[in-house]
């Protein structure tokens, strides 16, 4: 193996990748902050260059790869510093404490092209492998419930609270076997010993009707590690609690008595699942190593972890809310905001709103009652949207835009209930100080122009000329206007128009309208 990863840090985890690393001969090079006080892994392993400058690595153009092992609060920059010397990364959880933060550092990746590896070590257990083929094989049947045990004694104080610490493998683990987002979570925690949670207790729901809970907890006598499935076929349960991992298998069926009521008839015993006896983190390193070879994207990449980065973000968000106070805009309680929504300064948010995810919202704008935005819809500063209007995936606002109650947006040109097109959605763009009237139709895949008018109940079929005045089913264009709004009269024959109100003229183009003077 040519040795040309890096380990950094190496405490109890490092310790253990070190061992792992030098029997594959794959690294060279070991960073900490204290030379001294890893001298006895020196005498071990004196073979290797051992440093406490942290930037001769970064300048090292033999060290193509690192992996990381350091306190949890300095992964994401040693990440990014990684990343932008060019090296491949393996790190140990938490990659990052926010869906953002982790999402910054997958485009640093992509863009140079570098692997990103999170180390979530229960992935690659030959157990974990034998209980989602289970799932895959249907032999537990529809899954209904789950309950994920994870606690120690910890060592206190704490340098990662029960979420972040241990809660997390837990969170990664469910979407890698259930594969899909809870619709709701809840945490509750015990803050008592220290300014962190020391225990939490995590429920989440799915749309499939799965329920579970994670317990996680650094305050408990003795080692805890277990994972319940609970199917309509059949329960599987996964330890690590004894000398040896185990997984153990309890079939069961259902019988309905006179063809109502249902009876579940337990198997007697449980049925022990056999897997490889190999050790996981072993499997996690040699995974990254071929991934460093073949340039595969790793199982557990850093894009594969992000919905599991996401949820935990917003469960800490939940022990350590954000006092309403400080929020530079205001919404009304009765309003709806997701995740992952940026609302500007000054933007009021009115009764019964709502702003779905990854949707932009701009400074001082007004959203009235009733109004749905997103997902993903970027609204430029100092719009005003009325009552009752929805801004669907595709629709972009530039500021100014005023768009008048109940007004319609379509994003699908073909629309049939039983035929999916998310897809093909086109986009409707409205260009900076334009106006729709109300109960106006805007068909899917145009381009309402600037400081254009779109009458009340017009239904827009085609683009919209800057400044046009269009009017009727379908709608067509009838005249002019100003930027206030006036209607501009033409006041000579080579197509110059003129505002009384604002002293303003324009001259005709091919594009449309072009103011001249003001």
């Amino acid at each position: 193996m040519n040795q040309s990863v890096a380990l950094l840090g190496v405490g109890r985890w490092g310790a253990k990748l070190l061992r792992l690393l030098v029997e594959r001969q794959a690294v060279r090079w070991v960073w900490t902050r204290s030379l001294e006080k890893h001298a006895d892994l020196q005498s071990l392993y004196p073979e290797l260059i051992w440093t406490s400058q942290i930037e001769d690595l970064w300048r090292e153009p033999a060290c193509k790869a690192v992996v990381i092992a350091t306190p949890a609060s300095t992964h994401p920059s040693l990440i990014e510093e990684a990343l932008q010397a060019g090296k491949d990364v393996f790190c140990e959880k938490p990659l990052a404490f926010s869906s953002q933060q982790l999402q910054h550092l997958i485009e640093i990746a992509e863009t140079k092209k570098q692997l990103l590896m999170g180390g979530h070590v229960l992935h690659y257990h030959p157990a974990i492998q034998s209980l989602r083929r289970l799932l895959q094989q249907g032999t537990l049947g529809k899954l209904l419930s789950f309950r994920a045990e994870r606690a120690s004694l910890g060592r206190f104080p704490l340098a990662e609270d029960a979420l972040w610490g241990l809660a997390i493998h837990d969170i990664a683990l469910l979407f890698y076997l259930i594969g899909e987002a809870p619709i709701q979570s809840h945490i509750q925690a015990q803050i008592s010993l220290s300014h962190e949670a020391e225990s939490v207790w995590i429920y989440l729901q799915y749309k499939s009707g799965i329920k579970g809970d994670i317990f996680a907890s650094w305050l408990y006598p003795e080692r805890k590690r277990k994972l319940t499935l609970i199917g309509t076929e059949g329960m599987v349960v996964f330890s690590e609690e004894g000398t040896q991992p185990t997984l153990l298998l309890y079939r069961h069926r259902i019988q309905w008595e006179r063809g109502q009521h249902p009876l579940l008839l337990p198997a007697e015993g449980a049925e022990p699942i056999p897997f490889p006896a190999e050790e996981p983190l072993a499997k996690e390193i040699d995974h990254f190593l071929e991934c460093l070879s073949t340039r595969q994207e790793p199982l557990t990449s850093a894009r594969s972890l992000l919905a599991a980065t996401a949820l935990a973000e917003r469960l800490h968000r939940q022990l350590k809310p954000e006092p309403q106070s400080i929020l530079p805009y205001f919404v009304h309680p009765t309003a709806i905001v997701d995740e992952e929504v940026e609302i500007g300064e000054g933007t009021r948010v009115w009764h019964f709103s709502h702003i779905l995810k990854g949707s932009r919202i701009g400074k001082n704008c007004v959203l009235g009652q009733n109004v749905v935005v997103g997902p993903y819809v970027k609204v430029g500063n100092n719009c005003k949207i009325q009552n009752n209007v929805s801004l669907y995936y595709g629709v972009e606002l530039e500021d100014g835009v005023l768009c008048g109650p109940s007004c319609v947006f379509t994003n699908d040109k073909y629309p049939r209930a039983f035929i999916e097109r998310r897809n093909e959605f086109l986009q409707t763009r409205v260009r900076r100080g334009a106006t729709i009237g109300a109960n106006a139709t805007i068909m899917c895949g145009i381009t309402i122009g600037r400081f254009a008018m779109v009458g009340a109940g017009a239904v827009v079929l085609y683009d919209v000329p800057d400044y046009a005045l269009v009017v009727g089913n379908p709608a067509r264009q009838v005249g002019w206007v100003c930027e206030c709004g006036e209607t501009l009269q033409e006041v000579s024959p080579d197509h110059l128009y003129y505002c009384s109100r604002c002293d303003l003229s324009y001259q005709r183009t091919l594009k449309g309208l072009e103011k001249v003077s003001s």
